[in-house]
C-alpha cells in the first residue's frame, strides 16, 4: 500500500492513503494544500468549539434545538466494509458570525466513487459544494472540495484557490454523517452540512 505523509503541524499529521482500488483519493491534491489551510486544521477543534459556543446562546430555542440534535450522536470510524455511497439528504448549520446560528432547510447531496475516490456532491440550492475525501489517522476523513454557484460548472478543489474548501467529515451511530467545514468561504465561522439517509 502507498502511503504519503504530509505534515500539516506538529500536533495534527495526515496521513494520506492511496491504493488504486482506495475509495479515498490518490493524495496527489494535497500538495495544493496551502500554509494557510494546514493552520485551518490544526485550528479546528478550536474554531469548533467557539463557534457551537457563539450559537448555543441565540434566543431561538428551535434552531439551539436542531443544532443539539445535529451535534449529537457518536462518532463511528470509517471501516473498509463501509459504502456511503448514494443519496442523502443534506443541510447547512452556519454558526457565529452575525447571526450566529443559522439552519437551512433540506436539499440533496450525493456520494459517489468516480473511480479516483470517493466524492461528495450538494447537487442542489444556490450554493453546492463537489470534493474529494481522504483518509486520515483520526476517525473523520477529510474532505478537499470547492464552492460553486448553481449557475456554475462544479470546481475541483485547487482549480479555482478563493474557490477551496476544506472540512473533516464523521460518521455517527445513527446513520448520518457531519461535513464540518472549520472556516467556510462566507457567511459564517464554522459551518456544519449534515447529512442524512
Amino acid at each position: 500500500m502507498k502511503k504519503l505523509l504530509f505534515s500539516v503541524a506538529a500536533s495534527f499529521a495526515l496521513t494520506i492513503f492511496g491504493p488504486a482500488t482506495s475509495v479515498y483519493g490518490d493524495g496527489a491534491i494535497v500538495g495544493l494544500m496551502s500554509e494557510e489551510d494546514t493552520l485551518v486544521l490544526d485550528q479546528f477543534d478550536a474554531r469548533r468549539e467557539a463557534a457551537i459556543a457563539a450559537a448555543m446562546e441565540v434566543a431561538d430555542q428551535i434552531s439551539t434545538g436542531v443544532l443539539r440534535q445535529v451535534l449529537a450522536g457518536e462518532v463511528l470510524s470509517f471501516e473498509d466494509s463501509y459504502d456511503p455511497s448514494g443519496d442523502w439528504r443534506c443541510r447547512y448549520i452556519k454558526l457565529g458570525g452575525n447571526p450566529a446560528l443559522t439552519v437551512y432547510g433540506w436539499f440533496s447531496c450525493r456520494i459517489f466513487d468516480d473511480g479516483a475516490g470517493w466524492v461528495i456532491q450538494k447537487i442542489d440550492g444556490s450554493q453546492r459544494t463537489m470534493g474529494r475525501l481522504y483518509n486520515m489517522p483520526r476517525e473523520q476523513l477529510l474532505y478537499l472540495g470547492a464552492i460553486h454557484y448553481a449557475y456554475e460548472v462544479p470546481i475541483w478543489f485547487g482549480d479555482d484557490p478563493t474557490r477551496n474548501q476544506l472540512a473533516l467529515l464523521s460518521r455517527l451511530d445513527d446513520g448520518r454523517m457531519r461535513l464540518e467545514f472549520p472556516a467556510p468561504w462566507v457567511e459564517s465561522e464554522f459551518d456544519i452540512l449534515e447529512l442524512a439517509p
